[in-house]
């Protein structure tokens, strides 16, 4: 399985916080610094609309009154072009009559001396060509006309300027009838546009500084709140945890008397003290466990020593039983041969067969029991030597072919090639004749047994292959144990032998250092298999 990247908690809730305080604290200085700009803006164009009002309510006044007569050689009359030739002769001097327009001029110019401000008159059809409309004046007094609109503003740069120009409509009042005879003021007609054009550039400069300042305070903020929140998470977090991740090494460790001290005030000190007393808990189960282990032990002790006494005396009574039986089973052996060559009658010899055939499994018995007790107590005497594995197989054949022919069983050996193998002759024979035995007796009538034997360069196997009913697959597990024999109706309604032949096959096969086992398919037949090292270890 491929490593994942991983993070510890004290990251995961920094990020977790990174990915929370950014966004929502951002877009709050970010709504703040957006509003703050739109109130700037509003502010201009409030001081804009106030400053037009004025300069229009001049204009009235000056309309109401029917223009203003200014001294021609006064300050104030200076730099001023006329187009009406109206002039007044007084004691005072000349007076010359100033219309709304030159008023506003006038106005414009003081301002502008003072670098305040700056306002004109535009109009489509100016008297005054100074009065000719830049583009943004002519689309505004388009729309005035066409959309109705009262006022329309931009903020735009003028040379290395920052400018805010607010245009306002002029409407013809009777007074303009003066200087403007063909016009038709029935409805309000407009006569131009009162033009405002204020310098914001000192304004905006310093919006620009706040927002600067407004952001580096914002995430300075922000830093500090992260920053905040990540010492506050390691003092109440993760060191409480950190804590009851090595109380949890230790008693992983096995060091059951691992405590862990945390005094918050808080839940983590309840789930600790919930801790100590599992532990506390934990270590009276392991010693009371541990007492009852020992006793336990002690008490398997003595009984296994006392089973290894029984097994010895069990080992040995077989042992010498079998022996002893050796001896009259020979006697009975030899009067029942002297019996066969003697006598004659039918009836007799009958009963003689069925004694010699009960006798001989006696021995067979007998035999097994000695041999099994002799392995198992590993006083069995083994002799190894370089034998021809393959010839010993024929042999087996040859001497069993009289039972399988009984039963008109075939027997295929794929054992031609010679296989030398360092092995004990005698108990590899016993171990060859007990299997195919088996495999005769559980075989049906007119079946086939498959002798293979395979070799590689470290060891040979044998597996013999019947066509029996076969073995059911928890009796495949215990067939090899002593006195275990399949139950009766795996065995045609018979149950024969004390079920030693297995359990000695396999200590020969232990003896060599091979292994044997078995494979069967219900109703498919079985195959037994071992395997002994080439050469003996």
């Amino acid at each position: 399985m491929k490593n994942k990247f991983r993070l510890s908690l004290q990251w995961k809730f920094l990020l977790v916080i990174t990915v929370i305080v950014f966004p929502s604290l951002g877009g709050i200085f970010l709504w703040e610094g957006v509003q703050h700009e739109k109130q700037v803006k509003n502010q201009i164009l409030s001081q804009a609309t106030v400053l037009s009002r004025l300069v229009v309510l001049v204009r009235q006044w000056v309309s109401d009154c029917g223009g203003v007569m200014v001294n021609e050689k006064s300050e104030g009359a200076k730099s001023g072009s006329c187009f009406l030739d109206k002039k007044m002769e007084t004691s005072e001097g000349s007076f010359r009559l100033f219309t709304p327009a030159m008023v506003t001029k006038k106005l414009s110019q003081y301002s502008n001396r003072e670098d305040l401000y700056r306002f004109r008159i535009a109009s489509l059809h100016p008297l005054n060509p100074e009065n000719k409309p830049d583009e943004f004046e002519k689309k505004a007094l388009e729309r005035f006309a066409g959309d109705g609109v009262h006022e329309t503003f931009q903020f735009h740069r003028q040379g290395a300027h920052d400018m805010f120009q607010y245009v306002v409509p002029l409407y013809l009042e009777t007074g303009c009838l003066k200087c403007h005879p063909a016009r038709d003021i029935s409805r309000r007609s407009i006569g131009g546009a009162l033009s405002v054009m204020l310098p914001v550039g000192n304004v905006l400069s310093a919006t620009r500084t706040d927002h600067v300042k407004t952001a580096v305070l914002g995430l300075g903020l922000i830093f500090l709140m992260i920053f905040t929140f990540f010492i506050l998470l390691k003092r109440l977090v993760i060191k409480p945890m950190r804590k009851f991740e090595e109380m949890a090494k230790e008693i992983g460790e096995g060091n059951l008397n691992a405590r862990v001290d945390i005094q918050t005030g808080d839940e983590f000190e309840k789930l600790a003290a919930a801790f100590n007393t599992m532990a506390e808990r934990i270590e009276r189960g392991r010693d009371h466990l541990e007492a009852r282990i020992n006793q336990a032990t002690r008490e398997l002790s003595e009984a296994n020593r006392e089973l290894q006494t029984l097994d010895k005396l069990k080992s040995d009574f077989l042992a010498t039983m079998s022996h002893e039986l050796r001896s009259p089973l020979t006697v009975i052996r030899g009067g029942v041969d002297y019996l066969n060559r003697t006598i004659k009658g039918a009836d007799n010899r009958k009963y003689l067969h069925i004694i010699d055939k009960n006798l001989a499994r006696l021995m067979h018995l007998v035999s097994d029991i000695f041999d099994s007790t002799r392995i198992e107590a590993d006083s069995a005497d083994w002799s190894f030597e370089t034998e021809n594995l393959t010839g010993l197989v024929r042999e087996v054949v040859e001497i069993l072919e009289p039972p399988a022919a009984e039963k008109r069983i075939t027997v295929d050996c794929d054992c031609s090639a010679d296989i030398y193998v360092e092995m004990n002759l005698e108990r590899i024979e016993q171990v060859l004749v007990n299997i195919l035995e088996n495999a005769i007796k559980f075989s049906r009538e007119g079946g086939k047994i498959e002798i293979d034997v395979r070799e590689n360069p470290e060891s040979v196997r044998v597996s013999i292959k019947d066509n029996g009913r076969g073995i059911s697959k928890e009796h495949l597990e215990t067939v090899f144990e002593k006195f275990r024999t399949l139950p009766a109706s795996q065995n045609r309604g018979r149950s024969e032998g004390a079920g030693l032949g297995l359990a000695i096959c396999k200590g020969i096969i232990d003896a060599h250092g091979g292994r044997i086992w078995a494979e069967s398919e219900k109703e498919e037949g079985s195959t037994f298999f071992f395997t002994i090292p080439r050469k003996h270890p």
